[in-house]
């Protein structure tokens, strides 16, 4: 019941009684009485304060679940009490888990974390409630009458919540789902704690590759390709105890698909996704990898090229290379991107124009010229964030300056923040029984600048900081633009394959020479204009290799699905295959030309397969279908304002309506797995045509 939100020839799509248009002529958010307490809520006011929460959360739960449960209570639809309860919950659950991993006072996370103990106990209990579900469940029949599209589908969801939870099962059964839940979570948990780990060095390797004690990275930036092999195939050995942790995880996981009636945990993560199956999924990552195939090899002979250069400088010698490495790639393509930088002289004509504060009001001009929305600074309450620097409050407003939103951003580097930049959504937009929006709060974390730095706002960031913020602000603008009826499909809150899409759209904006040039100005000469060299230059170096990326990606998104499969899972629990084995048989097939040791092991390193379990290809879905939207409906007109009011309306259903329903709105059609393949393998072969630069 409870989903918390952490996180590319068609004909036109009419709007007819549509509800962005709706929106756009009346649309009112609550007003908030803004305090000093953490995000303008009063009562947050200090760590003591959170305790609170759990009380008055339980207590209003409470009240809408007698309402729920009692016919005589209320007249309001099933679906909308219990989204309700839903949003009750969220609200502070949400609230908590952001504060118990960024807030710079560890007494705030402390107190964060054990609310949300108390938050998991209560979601539990809610979860497992046979009485709720079998309201919700009976109302599909005995409300259908008062149920429109978006509470079918609401309603559904909800139910599949439920069922997930195992709360349809009989008693022995629910213990069995209960304690697998249980080993699932504990397993992950050992899983990804040792993801991370160091590795030791011995005193041989130390005095023959210059190296510490320990290494943290599998990356060595050097020229001497036998230290670059040694700390690439340390760092990922194969680890006996990662791969306990993994078979049981996997063990585990399968065992809860059969047990709720699924033929493996991969059948079981697919609903409600946009390729809805097994299948379909395998097909669609297999299809992506065979359709690349020669732009990969292409982009590879670039690679050779460069390691051939690379090899003469070391040796001063000839040495023809013939293959490459997997430990020589990521290494290598670092080199050729910053070699074309250098030779451009990119640095120097582009730094001044990308600083965070350059790059966010460049997305806010974007985003007013597509549909009508800027972001404007406001300034902070006292207490209404954590006291560092590097944090600032954004109102997202419209054209007739409207409060849609908030968006606080979070840029400072400091040792007590969680690591990763990513986007929580504090509390989710929501249509109020008094006819406003709840009005969305949300919060991106992103590690741009010392958090001791005064000037951090004019702080230059890389090209790919700058692309990184264009795809986070994407998913703001996702949760701001969400006016749903349930908080439950609000915004983000919907199928992972295309809730990346907002994100990866906005990369494709930002890597278009026009929309960048156009929108990207310096913060202390508004006049002067990126230089077009430069701007090309940074965006062909960018793109290089996008082929050798997206068939990695596939692999990997391959591992994660075949992992969880019907066939491989079951081998896998039993012992009759490791993890290792599975996933190097794949690697092998989808890049047979890179060599691999044999006891290589990245898997034990890949945190996704935890938090992702069989939808790590999610990305990949969603980047195809970012790309056929740009390319069909912005790459000719970038700023189009018909589509993108089109774009926005799509976004403002959330996850009210499947995917396919919400692509079919902006693009004329609903793509199949192979007009999605398509698409990336196209955008490969244009990208695939950079010769070797001389390093």
């Amino acid at each position: 019941m409870l989903r918390s939100v952490i996180l590319r020839h068609s004909r036109a799509f009419t709007r007819q009684s549509s509800l962005f248009s709706e929106w756009r002529r009346a649309f009112k958010s609550e007003k908030i009485e803004e305090g000093k307490g953490l995000f303008g809520y009063k009562k947050l006011s200090s760590p003591a304060s959170f305790h609170e929460l759990p009380i008055e959360v339980k207590s209003s739960t409470d009240s809408l679940i007698k309402e729920l449960l009692d016919p005589l209570e209320s007249s309001r639809t099933s679906i909308e009490i219990v989204d309700d309860i839903s949003n009750e919950i969220c609200k502070a659950a949400d609230l908590a888990e952001c504060v118990r991993q960024l807030h710079s006072d560890s007494k705030y996370r402390e107190a964060a974390e054990n609310v949300s103990r108390e938050f998991c106990e209560l979601v539990e209990s809610l979860n497992t409630n046979t009485a709720l579900y079998q309201k919700l469940k009976s109302s599909e029949v005995t409300e259908a009458s008062r149920l429109d599209d978006v509470d079918r589908r609401t309603l559904t969801l909800l139910l599949d919540d439920f069922e997930q939870s195992g709360v349809h099962l009989e008693d022995a059964q629910k213990n069995d789902f209960v304690q697998l839940s249980s080993d699932i979570f504990e397993f992950g948990a050992r899983f990804q704690e040792n993801c991370d780990r160091v590795v030791s060095i011995g005193k041989f390797d130390q005095a023959k590759y210059g190296l510490s004690s320990q290494i943290y990275s599998p990356v060595s930036n050097s020229l001497d390709r036998s230290k670059r092999k040694m700390v690439y195939n340390a760092f990922y050995r194969h680890d006996d105890q990662q791969e306990n942790y993994l078979r049981k995880l996997i063990s585990s996981r399968h065992e809860l698909a059969l047990l709720t009636g699924f033929e493996s945990f991969a059948h079981r993560a697919q609903r409600n996704s946009l390729l809805e199956n097994y299948e379909n999924a395998r097909n669609f990552l297999w299809g992506v990898i065979e359709k690349c195939r020669g732009s990969f090899e292409k982009e590879l002979a670039v690679l050779i090229d460069v390691s051939e250069q690379c090899s003469q400088q070391n040796r001063n010698g000839n040495h023809q290379a013939s293959s490459i490495a997997d430990h020589d790639i990521g290494f290598l393509m670092h080199l050729y991107r910053e070699s074309a930088y250098d030779i451009a002289k990119v640095s120097q004509d582009s730094s001044p124009f990308f600083t965070f504060t350059s790059v966010w009001k460049g997305f806010s001009t974007l985003t007013q010229r597509l549909y009508g929305v800027r972001l404007v600074e406001e300034p902070l309450s006292a207490g209404e964030m954590w006291n560092v620097s590097g944090v600032m409050k954004l109102k997202a407003v419209d054209e007739q300056n409207n409060e849609l939103g908030v968006v606080y951003v979070d840029v400072s580097i400091r040792p007590d923040k969680a690591v990763g930049d990513c986007h929580y959504t504090v509390r989710c937009s929501k249509h109020l029984s008094n006819g406003t929006w709840q009005m969305p709060i949300l919060v991106l974390s992103l590690g741009l600048v010392d958090s001791r730095s005064p000037q951090w706002r004019d702080t230059r960031i890389s090209f790919h900081s700058a692309e990184t913020m264009f795809h986070e602000f994407g998913h703001a603008m996702h949760s701001i633009l969400g006016r749903t009826k349930y908080q439950h499909v609000a915004g983000t809150r919907c199928p992972q394959d295309f809730s990346e899409i907002p994100s990866n759209l906005m990369e494709y904006f930002f890597s278009d020479l026009k929309v960048m040039t156009d929108i990207i100005k310096r913060t202390d000469r508004l006049n002067d204009q990126l230089p077009i060299e430069s701007a090309a230059t940074l965006l062909a170096s960018r793109h290089s290799f996008t082929a050798i990326e997206t068939v990695q990606q596939a692999a990997y998104g391959l591992y994660d699905l075949e992992v969880h499969g019907p066939i491989a899972a079951p081998q896998i629990a039993s012992g009759h295959m490791t993890t290792t084995e599975l996933f190097n048989d794949i690697m092998n097939k989808a890049m047979p030309h890179v060599q691999r040791e044999p006891g290589s092991a990245f898997q034990h390193r890949f945190h996704h397969t935890v938090q992702y379990g069989a939808k790590y290809y999610s990305y990949l879905v969603a980047r195809a279908s970012a790309c056929l939207i740009w390319q069909q409906r912005f790459m000719d007109d970038p700023f189009s304002r018909k589509w993108g009011d089109c774009w926005a309306e799509v976004q403002s259903h959330g996850g009210g309506h499947h995917p396919s329903v919400l692509l079919e709105k902006i693009l004329g059609f609903r793509p199949t797995e192979k007009e999605l393949t398509i698409a990336l393998s196209k955008e490969s072969q244009h990208l695939a045509n950079l010769d070797a630069v001389t390093v």
